[in-house]
């Protein structure tokens, strides 16, 4: 019973990690294209992305271990 709870989280998991790689930087590229300083809104983003990698590598990980 407990598995079948633990399917769809991982898979979103999964979605979510990429959703936030792809549009994080898709922002952070046009952030950078706009404007040539360094801001808030560019360390905010980069948090996104790095947050969205380590969704990415935790399902991962969880996905070896089966």
């Amino acid at each position: 019973m407990e598995e079948d709870e633990k399917t769809p989280r991982k898979t979103w998991d999964l979605m979510i990690g990429l959703a936030l790689v792809l549009f994080g930087s898709f922002r952070l590229y046009n952030y950078m294209r706009e404007d040539q300083d360094f801001n808030f809104r560019i360390l905010f983003t980069g948090i996104f992305i790095i947050y969205g990698f380590f969704l990415i590598y935790k399902y991962s990980q969880n996905t070896d271990k089966e």
